[in-house]
């Protein structure tokens, strides 16, 4: 049986407290936070949508589940990659009649953040796909046996509570808790920070004011995956293809690493605070 409302925001509520860790947090506490899952398989995963969290995960479904499992290797070098997962959900009648609807009634009051059905498939290259489209629940199910595969794996996501919501609305079957790292979170509390506190710091520090330059938007830096990515010189080819997203995650939370790792001394409380403020109030503004 499906995940209840009730459930839903329970688990919501569960991972603003688990991301409420890291408030107050210095770059040495959160790279000793990090070092803590140094026995862990890390499944760095994650997941396409026809939708945005909320009714939509009820009305919606999954539509690819893409992973990789590694062994990190403490982020010295090349991480050791022990598997991957990739597998497409057959999109289900409902979902296919809400499509043909959206298409034929647009709604011009729709946010342009949030896709219809038919830009979702689209822009995640579904239609692409040239292997087996699967029942949701198979893939999921497909997905969770490859995580328990692994000792001790510990999920790792860019806005991991997305991710995590929609797998555990969609799933008709008890899921187990796993520890989960939010790397938009580490990015959002300690790499923006970082960078704004050397760049305040030193005037030469050229990658700092490099990538602050590349991540600025109004008097925001965005925390978007494709956008860090690029800013760090990664290959952003096949952006919101699920199993390419993780495998670009991996290879970007490598260089915040070894960025915070640079800056694991310097002091980032101001920075850090305003950061947290900043994302309290935007959250406040959207509900």
């Amino acid at each position: 049986m499906r995940i209840t409302t009730g459930q839903l925001r329970q688990l919501i509520r569960e991972r603003l407290l688990s991301e409420s860790r890291y408030f107050g947090m210095s770059v040495n506490d959160v790279l000793s936070y990090l070092e803590g899952f140094g026995n862990n398989t890390w499944i760095f995963f994650d997941t396409e949508t026809t939708g945005l969290p909320g009714k939509e995960v009820y009305e919606g479904q999954l539509t690819s589940i893409g992973a990789v499992a590694l062994n990190p290797k403490n982020w010295d070098g090349d991480p050791q990659i022990l598997g991957e997962f990739n597998e497409m959900v057959e999109i289900n009648p409902e979902v296919e009649a809400r499509r043909v609807e959206q298409d034929a009634n647009p709604d011009p009051e729709r946010s342009s953040r949030a896709w219809t059905i038919s830009q979702a498939l689209t822009n995640t290259g579904y239609h692409e796909w040239e292997g087996e489209y699967l029942d949701e629940q198979v893939v999921i199910s497909n997905f969770i046996n490859f995580v328990n595969s692994f000792p001790d794996p510990v999920l790792v996501a860019q806005n991991a509570s997305f991710d995590m919501q929609w797998i555990f609305a969609r799933s008709e079957t008890a899921l187990k808790r796993y520890p989960v790292i939010d790397t938009m979170r580490i990015m959002q509390y300690f790499l923006i920070p970082l960078l704004r506190a050397l760049q305040q710091s030193s005037s030469t520090d050229d990658d700092a004011a490099r990538l602050l330059s590349k991540l600025r938007r109004g008097k925001y830096y965005t925390t978007s995956l494709g956008k860090v990515a690029a800013a760090y010189g990664i290959s952003i080819q096949n952006w919101h293809r699920a199993l390419d997203d993780a495998k670009m995650l991996m290879q970007l939370f490598q260089h915040v690493v070894q960025t915070l790792r640079s800056g694991a001394d310097v002091d980032i409380g101001p920075e850090h605070a305003e950061a947290v403020k900043g994302i309290r109030d935007r959250q406040r503004g959207n509900r």
